[in-house]
């Protein structure tokens, strides 16, 4: 079995079977900010009969424990050697949704949380079915170039302004671009300033955290990606401390999970 799925009472007591306390604790904060002791206790009962029920415990001197075969996938979520999480809006801009994949000693397993955030599905996957998972979360199923050079940059200070004012809906895409002396000619850019006005300057995102020798978190990069009209653009970081702007090709799905194992080099 390469996968496993688990509620939030069941997630929690997978925790604290495998001795991660404070992951445990910090979930049960988060979902159950006000439960009482008691009550606790007999919630992890429950879900220790229903991992049961799964046959994905043991017992060991009168209690429950995790079998073997189905720890691996509690650790990959507490000490990855590096994460890619994407994020997306959905097409009304009303909420957010995200697939997060982790790299753990060679090998890659998807995240995802289902039904508002109550059941934790984990999976180890192939780099081909990461792709192709990804290519249809992101609905990048019919490109057509292999590979695409970079239309122009953006300084920080011209990214930021442009989400602003993309954010206030003003839809005026040719004033926005006279803004931008450099790029005033650049269709292009005149074409993403159209299709960031129609989200509202919302981008969808790509993360990549790698984790220190207390396992916390480090950002070491992030990607934009924003559907357009007529194409994706991706936007990535610039050896200028700018951001390079491009059209999505077939290679960027690829490239994105390649840097995953890169960055925890």
């Amino acid at each position: 079995m390469n996968s496993i799925q688990l509620s939030i009472e069941e997630l929690i007591f997978s925790f604290y079977s495998e001795g991660l306390y404070e992951q445990g604790m910090g979930l049960k904060d988060t979902y159950f900010p006000n439960i009482k002791e008691e009550d606790l206790k007999f919630m992890l009962e429950i879900a220790s009969r229903s991992l049961l029920a799964k046959d994905m415990v043991k017992e060991e001197d009168k209690q429950y424990y995790l079998k073997e075969e189905y720890a691996e996938y509690i650790h990959v979520l507490n000490s990855a050697d590096s994460t890619l999480k994407g994020s997306k809006f959905s097409f009304d801009l009303a909420h957010e949704e995200s697939v997060t994949y982790h790299l753990k000693q060679g090998k890659v397993y998807s995240h995802q949380m289902l039904h508002d955030h109550q059941v934790h599905a984990i999976m180890e996957v192939e780099e081909e079915s990461a792709v192709k998972d990804l290519n249809t979360f992101f609905q990048l199923i019919s490109l057509e170039s292999d590979k695409s050079g970079v239309l122009f940059s953006l300084t920080d200070a011209e990214f930021e302004g442009l989400l602003e004012v993309a954010s206030q809906q003003i839809n005026d895409p040719q004033n926005i671009v006279k803004n931008f002396s450099a790029l005033q000619k650049n269709h292009d850019f005149a074409q993403l300033v159209t299709d960031l006005i129609k989200r509202k300057g919302k981008m969808d995102s790509f993360l990549y955290l790698k984790y220190d020798v207390n396992n916390s978190p480090d950002l070491v990069d992030i990607t934009f990606f924003i559907p357009g009209q007529n194409c994706s653009w991706v936007l990535t970081r610039s050896q200028l401390q700018g951001l390079d702007v491009r059209e999505a090709d077939k290679s960027f799905i690829p490239g994105l999970l390649e840097k995953l194992i890169t960055v925890s080099a």
